[in-house]
């Protein structure tokens, strides 16, 4: 999909169908003036009206994921600690599972309904439209799915939500509907139809088939329908839309977004290379939400500018989060960085890394140039702040350093319009992996593993380094999953939904002298202000005390 496209239809469909955010305060639900500035009887006319209202919706989700997305599903697991002294009390909350129902990372509430609304408004007025393009439909559904698919992840049970409001009233005021009940009655419906309708193989920035099959593969996982996920998953690799990568640089360029023109800068291999700028691209992406730092309006007119605020979270200024030593001390251990190590470890493998080390000659003066093997995974140095060159002997013990797989250069925030990657394909491989590991289909599983390892030019896994027992194969894979997907939010939901966070993440926090966690630190709480918007709402989230 064109991005000049994306970016000329988003504004389209805002300019026609901004919708005011639903759910915000008591005022705004006792305010009898219409939602939208434009009625919509007077807009849903045509196919064109069908595209803005659709593209409204992926505004508004640009405005509901951003940060949160990190907060919620990356930050809060074993891969993240504590960054700077100076950190917020709320960032402070995320990293150590210590949120309160005061805290601003307990928000967005109001975004997630935002996107639903708009949703539920395209999906009651297309069906009425002559000559609609139904995929517009197909679109609609998918998103309204995965915005409830992440309140239940994030929330639990909330208030459903299945008709356009588009007058405040008391109609706002429901009570919480069980999750179970929304997966089984729209987020599974919503996304099987959408899979009906969309016609699009492939769309970088738009639902697809290819994205709806890594959606599906995402949701039955969470159920653990295995069989359902590897059906999902299958059919997304008929597809044959996309592809690992298979070069260090071309893994870089699927999230690199260093957006200055300030000339050369050190790249991985310890050399000097002009600006790439923003390069977020490969045959690898299935499906991202699309930033545009030029873009003044801001995300859904909240005045935070079009972005979505990862390097200010992982890499601008003194972050909050570093990565934590539990994470690099377990890669480092899968792939020593040490000649004896790696020697020792894989014996007659070559890793894919080198670099130039210029010296000069003691006694002559004269310049010496002479090539070094990196040992390790290009993963561990690409994806972590400072490279390859740790320190002179190529070992670091220091262990703070920033998340650098999105930024590798220092800039103001503001200038950030990094996308968000939702579905890889080299995770949806991995998520097969277990699938298939979980149905009994062993071979199959390592056979995918090393689809993935001999892209990323590693060794592969043997039989008996995969494990024994299938839970000894699901923590490899999860291990696997880790490394590859680290920074890509996808680490917390993989901890809950096998069943593992609790556990994981105590093992942490013991060695960090952090608090140790319950089943009650799954579910984030609901802001404690909806409660007094909604009397509704009934009961916070448990663990959380008395509303």
């Amino acid at each position: 999909m064109n991005i000049k496209f994306i970016k000329n239809n988003l504004k389209y469909g805002i300019v026609f169908l901004l919708l005011t955010n639903l759910m915000v305060s008591c005022d705004d639900l006792v305010d009898e003036n219409p939602i939208s500035e434009i009625a919509p009887d007077n807009f849903w006319r045509n196919n064109d009206d069908a595209q803005a209202g659709v593209f409204a919706i992926y505004d508004a989700m640009q405005s509901a994921y951003n940060e949160e997305n990190l907060l919620w599903s990356e930050f809060r697991a074993d891969s993240w600690q504590i960054g700077s002294e100076s950190a917020s009390a709320d960032r402070i909350e995320i990293v150590t599972n210590n949120v309160t129902e005061g805290s601003p990372s307990a928000t967005r509430w109001a975004q997630m309904y935002n996107m639903v609304n708009r949703a539920n408004l395209a999906i009651d007025r297309i069906p009425q439209i002559s000559g609609a393009d139904q995929s517009l439909l197909g679109e609609a559904l998918a998103l309204r799915a995965y915005a409830y698919f992440t309140m239940i992840k994030v929330w639990g049970d909330v208030p459903l939500f299945t008709e356009p409001t588009e007058v405040a009233s008391e109609e706002l005021f429901k009570s919480r509907t069980d999750a179970n009940t929304i997966m089984q009655t729209i987020v599974l419906p919503d996304l099987l139809r959408a899979q009906e309708l969309v016609a699009s193989p492939a769309a970088e920035y738009r639902w697809s088939s290819a994205s709806l099959y890594a959606f599906q593969a995402d949701v039955y996982m969470w159920m653990k329908d295995y069989a359902n996920a590897k059906i999902a998953l299958d059919n997304l690799i008929a597809l044959g839309e996309h592809s690992l990568v298979n070069t260090v640089l071309d893994w870089e360029n699927l999230f690199y977004n260093n957006n200055l023109s300030e000339g050369p800068f050190l790249n991985l291999f310890g050399e000097f290379e002009e600006e790439r700028g923003k390069k977020q691209e490969g045959p690898e992406l299935i499906f991202s939400i699309f930033y545009d730092q030029l873009d003044p309006r801001g995300a859904n007119g909240d005045g935070r500018g079009n972005r979505s605020g990862y390097h200010a979270l992982m890499f601008a200024g003194l972050p909050a989060f570093y990565a934590s030593k539990e994470l690099e001390l377990k890669w480092r251990e899968r792939f020593p960085i040490d000649s004896l190590g790696w020697v020792t470890k894989y014996p007659g493998f070559e890793p894919p890394l080198s670099r130039t080390v210029i010296t000069e000659d003691p006694v002559t003066g004269d310049i010496i140039s002479t090539i070094e093997t990196v040992y390790g995974d290009f993963r561990y140095y690409a994806s972590l702040e400072d490279g390859i060159d740790i320190t002179p002997d190529g070992v670091d013990e220091v262990f703070d350093r920033r998340g650098a797989k999105w930024q590798k250069t220092n800039y103001t925030a503001n200038f950030d319009d990094t996308d968000i990657v939702l579905y890889r394909y080299a995770g949806q491989l991995l998520l097969l992996a277990e699938a298939e590991n979980q149905l009994g289909n062993t071979d199959r599983a390592l056979e995918l593993v090393n689809d993935v390892r001999e892209a990323r030019l590693l060794p592969l896994v043997t039989e008996a380094e995969f494990g024994a027992t299938k839970e000894a194969r699901e923590n490899y894979i999860l291990d696997e999953r880790q490394f590859e997907l680290f920074g890509e939010s996808k680490r917390v939901w993989d901890l809950i939904r096998t069943d593992k966070f609790v556990e994981t993440i105590n093992e942490a926090y013991l060695d960090r002298g952090y608090d140790l966690i319950d089943e009650t630190n799954i579910l984030l709480p609901i802001y404690f202000e909806h409660f007094q918007e909604n009397p509704n709402l009934g009961e916070q989230n448990p663990g959380y005390g008395a509303n």
